[in-house]
């Protein structure tokens, strides 16, 4: 099994702002941009959260007010950001959900 790295946009949801390309970030794997978007979610209150850019400095940040409406789409690589591979979100009973695009 290879663990492939990921690219994504992470969006808090209505209380930020849209994610521009200098937002992108990477994961090391689906399963660590699933933890991530939970932890955002959860415990951005009074958790810091690790933000890997890619085209700028890494930042540990609070994440307050995030909504049940976050997401992150994932790209396969940090060139392709025509069309998104995979959509991570919360599902209705609050749950993290992968699907794809």
């Amino acid at each position: 099994m290879s663990v492939a790295r990921w690219y994504g946009l992470w969006s808090g949801g209505n209380g930020y702002g849209p994610p521009q390309p200098d937002d992108l970030e990477e994961f090391s794997s689906l399963a660590d941009a699933r933890r991530k978007l939970a932890d955002r979610h959860r415990y951005g209150y009074w958790q810091r959260s690790h933000f890997a850019f890619t085209h700028r400095e890494a930042a540990d940040a609070l994440t307050p007010c995030v909504c049940d409406d976050c997401e992150i789409t994932l790209y396969g690589s940090a060139d392709g950001l025509d069309y998104p591979d995979r959509r991570i979100f919360l599902g209705p009973r609050g749950g993290v959900r992968i699907e794809r695009c």
